[in-house]
């Protein structure tokens, strides 16, 4: 069991407080009861770690073991595995869990493909495949370019899930500078291809 991005403190009513670990604010009151609290800590569950503190390696292996990995490497150690980024790989996690769509936004620049790669890189845990599919999306970008990166994208998924049994990303860069957005939209929310469903399990 791993808590990341709060530090939990018990109160005065006999429960226990979410505290954001920097400032000491108050997140959420009365998130478990202090009996939880206190079982948990005779368990030696790990609270209050500050993670930005930990040596990378240890990072590594506690994001894995969220994410399900048995054998943990170090993708790119030039990436910085700061709290924020590890929370942002976790939300997208569990909305691929969940079969939900994930739609990033942000500055040029500010690191969202990366990101998806290092999470992706570190699903692979080093197996010589490709489980992310990029398509650099313009102004000239057509239905049919996107429908064709879509497919190549489902077959790639397909032999990634059967061989080795992780999940693929197909990530859309600038997904917003097409007139053909209304693809993009069919892809991600009805799961079709003019039309026609998706493979499923891909």
């Amino acid at each position: 069991m791993t808590f990341i991005g709060f530090h939990l403190l018990p109160n005065e009513q006999n429960s226990v407080d979410a505290i954001e670990p920097t400032s000491g604010r108050v997140i959420k009151k009365n998130v478990m009861t202090k009996v939880l609290y206190e079982g948990l800590k005779l368990q030696r569950v790990p609270f209050n770690i500050n993670f930005d503190g930990l040596p990378r390696g240890e990072k590594i292996e506690r994001i894995c073991n969220v994410l399900g990995i048995q054998w943990p490497l170090d993708p790119d150690e030039t990436y910085e595995l700061t709290t924020d980024n590890i929370l942002k790989m976790l939300a997208i996690h569990m909305r691929f869990r969940c079969g939900i769509p994930v739609i990033i936004m942000g500055e040029t620049g500010c690191g969202k493909t990366r990101l998806i790669k290092f999470l992706c890189e570190l699903r692979r845990s080093g197996v010589a495949t490709e489980n992310m599919k990029l398509v650099k999306v313009h102004g000239g970008t057509t239905s049919e370019m996107i429908y064709t990166k879509v497919r190549e994208a489902e077959a790639i998924a397909s032999i990634n899930q059967q061989d080795y049994g992780f999940d693929s990303v197909l990530f859309f860069d600038e997904a917003n500078t097409t007139e053909a957005i209304s693809s993009i939209k069919e892809v991600l929310c009805d799961k079709t291809v003019k039309g026609e469903s998706l493979t499923p399990n891909c």
